[in-house]
């Protein structure tokens, strides 16, 4: 594993790089070997970065889902990152904030209670949820381009940087099937993507308990009131000056994202 001093010191650089609009150079080319636990180390030390700015965790954001997508990319295992209130956006994005966004839809779980254990199951997430609702999360990385490994985007909490989410609800969504089979129409106003809840590793409420076992690995949990994006469902959109994505979803209602600023 990389020594603290190296894991310090690329977390604050991905800390300037989140706040100035910057880029850093990889990890995965500037360490031989980087494994999973020196990226979940880095991204694990810049949350504390954050925490000591006084901003606040609000859940957590799940990356690469989709065993399809994994499977192209030869992506070994899906990851995770965490939310943060400084990135619920009120329906628009500043980009003057980030250099290349892109934005997907995703099903959110809200818990209505802790949930944590080497041993969680998707009938335990279902059992604990206060809803479902519907989502856009915009990822950012903090590097050059996308051309990166996916250590390397462990290491940049798999790519967070804003989240927008509708209403809750748990009408029509008592089981695992219910989830799977919700449909979501993605749209930038010229071009509409169509996904499934199926996309998150079959459902979303397993999507949920895996990241609460994997969680569990590192001596933490979901708590009660926190949202989980579960992946996205389609393609993800570029996000450009003046742009309008919209997710709809019979079962999960509607949300939207507008940008605008920018350079």
């Amino acid at each position: 594993m990389i020594d603290h001093a190296t894991v310090d010191a690329i977390a604050r650089e991905l800390r300037r790089a989140e706040l100035d609009r910057g880029w850093c150079e990889l990890p995965s080319e500037r360490i031989g070997g980087l494994t999973w636990a020196d990226a979940r180390a880095i991204a694990r030390r810049r949350d504390a970065l954050r925490l000591d700015d006084g901003d606040a965790l609000i859940g957590y954001k799940l990356g690469w889902t989709s065993k399809a997508m994994r499977e192209a990319l030869n992506i070994a295992r899906p990851n995770w990152g965490t939310l943060w209130r400084s990135q619920v956006l009120d329906g628009r994005l500043d980009l003057g904030r980030v250099r290349h966004p892109k934005a997907e839809p995703e099903i959110v779980f809200v818990a209505a209670a802790p949930i944590e254990g080497p041993s969680v199951t998707a009938g335990d997430v279902l059992s604990l949820a206060a809803g479902w609702a519907l989502g856009i999360e915009v990822v950012h990385p903090r590097w050059a381009s996308y051309d990166i490994t996916w250590l390397d985007n462990t290491a940049d909490n798999s790519s967070s940087s804003g989240v927008v989410v509708g209403s809750p609800t748990v009408e029509g969504l008592a089981d695992e099937q219910d989830l799977a089979d919700a449909t979501v129409e993605f749209s930038d106003g010229t071009t509409t993507r169509d996904g499934a809840g199926s996309a998150a590793m079959g459902s979303p409420a397993e999507a949920v308990a895996w990241l609460a076992r994997s969680l569990a690995d590192e001596g933490e949990r979901i708590e009660g009131g926190q949202w989980v994006f579960t992946g996205g469902l389609t393609a993800p959109f570029d996000v450009a000056a003046g742009g309008l994505y919209t997710a709809r979803s019979p079962k999960l209602g509607e949300v939207r994202l507008v940008a605008h600023g920018g350079s």
